[in-house]
């Protein structure tokens, strides 16, 4: 029997529901329905939302008796991420309570013909160079996305306090500054602080509502270094896990719901491929492959579409290869009204990862990286699709 098998998103029962569930407990409009397995109606004066990135339901298995037992013991249901599984994707759901399909980010790196420019959308970076980019000048943050759930908050109800904590080194960022709206953004830097800045929030003005919107960094930073198994990651889940239970011990009484997801999995990864490595597909790419190493789009040159087929053949064991047609037809972004750069980010062929392999370009000008990620996400395994859902009232 495969552990890890091929594993599709849900649209209704995954991340994007969770997060109608939240608007739909302040009485805001949905798109889409909220999860059957929470009673939104009856969430308490407070919402807190805890995202832990890179948090699959692998983990949570795993590691059960120990260093995630708090964690364990409020688990209600498994739900997944939407396609593709990786922040960009799944965090731009989660702010906007939208599918892929809507709000248009579909992965990390992204052509963007306005600016004849790869950019890693989330940091706004020159993929090619990593330097950050003028969001002044490369507006990504403004062609991408949707209205975020905190402004759809403030317009149903002024009155109810938000807050956007997340980790420090993003937080004056221009894709975090735009998607808080009227929340107040609060930086943290370790996993106590993180709580911290949680029991602030909650205990802030008693008498007013509030929604807390809490990001975590880690494990996802850890997986990618040191593999999804390693002592590093073990060491910050009973970390975190031991912060939260203490949190919520401190919350008693504050009538505060407590969320507890994450936006993705990871798999370790046994072997990365190079696309310029492989003449015969590269000869036939008009532009290196996007937008991450386990879902990546292929334009290819008109007159060398049989020589692509071909070349693509010897990768059919380790990943899912679909015309653009093919790919359309499998409604894997979600539903709703299609963002208008999804034509540019979707090329003649898809390769999506169903076992533990990648693929990559590599710049000329750079080389090859001279470490490689040991675990990665974006493909369509359970490791990477399926993530907790954890709820605890105090």
């Amino acid at each position: 029997m495969n552990e890890n098998p091929v594993t599709f998103p849900d649209y209704q029962n995954c991340i994007v529901n969770l997060t109608s569930s939240i608007l739909a407990s302040f009485n805001v409009n949905i798109d889409h329905p909220p999860l059957k397995q929470l009673d939104y109606k009856n969430f308490g004066q407070n919402v807190v939302l805890i995202i832990l990135d890179g948090f699959g339901i692998n983990l949570l298995k795993k590691y059960k008796t120990d260093a995630t037992s708090f964690f364990a013991e409020h688990y209600k249901d498994q739900i997944t991420s939407v396609f593709p599984p990786t922040t960009a994707a799944a965090i731009t759901s989660f702010i906007t309570a939208k599918t892929p399909y809507e709000h248009g980010s579909v992965g990390w790196t992204m052509f963007f013909k306005e600016y004849a420019k790869y950019i890693d959308f989330l940091p706004i970076w020159d993929s090619t160079t990593t330097t950050t980019l003028d969001n002044e000048k490369f507006k990504v943050h403004e062609i991408l996305g949707d209205n975020n759930i905190f402004d759809m908050i403030h317009k149903q109800d002024p009155k109810i306090d938000l807050f956007n904590i997340t980790i420090k080194s993003i937080a004056e960022s221009a894709n975090v500054i735009k998607s808080s709206g009227p929340a107040k953004i609060v930086p943290h830097e370790s996993s106590k602080e993180f709580c911290e800045r949680i029991e602030e929030a909650v205990k802030n003005d008693p008498e007013n509502r509030k929604f807390i919107y809490a990001y975590s960094s880690d494990p996802d930073h850890l997986e990618h270094i040191h593999g999804i198994n390693s002592d590093q990651v073990k060491s910050f889940l009973a970390e975190i896990n031991s912060e939260i239970q203490n949190l919520t011990e401190r919350l008693q009484g504050t009538d505060t719901t407590i969320l507890i997801t994450a936006d993705h999995g990871l798999l370790d990864i046994n072997k990365y491929y190079y696309t310029n490595e492989d003449k015969e597909l590269f000869d036939s790419m008009i532009l290196p492959g996007f937008p991450e190493p386990r879902f990546i789009s292929f334009f290819v040159k008109s007159n060398k579409i049989e020589q692509f087929k071909r070349a693509s053949r010897k990768y059919e064991e380790d990943f899912l290869i679909m015309t653009r047609k093919e790919f359309w037809q499998k409604n894997l972004f979600g539903s709703g009204k299609p963002h208008r750069k999804l034509d540019d980010f979707i090329g003649d062929f898809v390769f999506i990862a169903k076992t533990d392999k990648a693929m990559k370009p590599i710049y000329e000008q750079n080389g090859k990286w001279k470490t490689e990620f040991k675990a990665h996400h974006a493909g369509i395994t359970a490791a990477e699709m399926l993530v907790p859902l954890i709820e605890i009232n105090t």
